[in-house]
């Protein structure tokens, strides 16, 4: 009776083993491959999942933000840029500064000896005395007072100050030398000026600029115009200093598209700490823009291309994927709109796309063999 009973149990034991060892083979087998269910679906193993580290984002419709990155250049502020010239005919006989000098508004960098001057301060004095010689009502004052202001503004325009007129006036006592002035507060960037040159109307001593708020003029891909604002702020990186970030203003959108490169041109105003940046420099904008509307929005990693299709790998659940072609609107590195193709709330593979759609070439391969 005991041996009938041990042989019952190692029977059993036996038929378990068995059964144990054939369920291990059957889950080895299933991690081997994916298993293809329909065209344009994959089937993966959850060893495979983690395996290619696939993530997956949720398909939305509220607001998003996203960088948006412009290459562009540092360029001069024509706003706050000019041209130092001579305004009367003259012999240089005082040099002050020179190209690469820091000046202030209203100082001197130049001056000059001019004869055409000197008859100006002289045509101003007659004025004034004749003016001073007849009084409100008289039959000459209107005369006299059109002459006064004319020889003034005469003065005014080569430079010199009211300042420096009324003292003339005052006084009778002419200036000498004619000092030219920088217009703002600048930098002297190019240009230069010989001692006892003599120089003509309209000679050019010096380039100023103000480098306090330069320009950057960037590029904007067509299709992300309807992205960009006047207003936006960004953020401007330069190559000498990628570590530092001058705030910029978009101030101006170019009307005008590049015919080769499809780009617009858009104008920052940038705020120059220790005017670091420098004319001509290379220079990266970084925008950070809102996508709003009710359209779908995914991540720019999930959208494949196929020829001239766009897709995403949908997924059904955590091992089981679709190729689903969709429709785009607005694309950015970060983010992408989605037309149609996808509903609210379906999940994309963000991360990982690239092994899926090996997988699902290798897989329509075989089936064709």
């Amino acid at each position: 009776m005991n041996s009938f009973v041990g042989c019952m149990l190692g029977c059993a034991l036996l038929f378990f083993l068995g059964a144990c060892s054939e369920q291990q083979r059957a889950e080895n087998n299933a991690a081997e491959a994916p298993i293809q269910r329909i065209p344009g679906t994959l089937t993966l193993t959850r060893q495979q999942t983690q395996s290619a580290d696939i993530g997956m984002d949720t398909a939305m419709t509220s607001p998003v933000s996203a960088p948006l990155t412009l290459s562009g250049r540092v360029a001069l502020n024509e706003r706050l840029s000019a041209h130092i010239t001579a305004r009367v005919r003259g012999r240089v006989e005082q040099v002050h500064s020179v190209a690469g000098d820091h000046v202030k508004k209203g100082e001197p960098v130049v001056e000059l000896y001019s004869q055409e001057f000197l008859t100006m301060q002289a045509e101003f004095i007659q004025a004034e005395e004749r003016l001073k010689r007849v009084t409100p009502g008289h039959s000459d004052y209107s005369t006299a007072q059109a002459i006064y202001h004319s020889a003034r503004k005469k003065l005014q325009i080569v430079g010199v100050t009211d300042a420096e007129i009324d003292a003339l006036a005052e006084g009778h006592r002419t200036l000498t030398l004619l000092p030219v002035r920088a217009p703002f507060d600048g930098a002297l960037l190019t240009g230069e000026a010989h001692l006892g040159a003599f120089v003509d109307l309209g000679t050019e001593f010096f380039t100023i600029a103000n480098l306090q708020t330069p320009w950057v003029i960037a590029d904007v891909v067509e299709h992300d115009l309807p992205l960009v604002s006047e207003g936006l702020w960004g953020d401007v990186i330069a190559g000498p200093y990628p570590q530092e970030r001058f705030k910029g203003r978009l101030t101006s959108i170019i009307d005008l598209v590049d015919e080769k490169s499809r780009t617009v041109k858009v104008r920052f105003e940038v705020q120059n700490r220790n005017e670091k940046l420098k004319p001509g420099m290379f220079a990266t904008v970084v925008l950070r823009i809102r996508f709003g509307g009710n359209n779908i929005k995914i991540p720019s990693s999930a959208v494949m291309e196929n020829k001239e299709t766009r897709y995403v790998f949908v997924a059904l659940n955590d091992t089981a994927f679709e190729q689903r072609p969709i429709r785009i609107g607005t694309e950015t590195k970060a983010f992408t709109e989605v037309v149609s193709g996808l509903i609210r709330g379906e999940r994309v593979v963000s991360r990982g796309t690239f092994f899926l759609k090996s997988e699902l070439g290798r897989s329509a391969f075989a089936e064709e063999e």
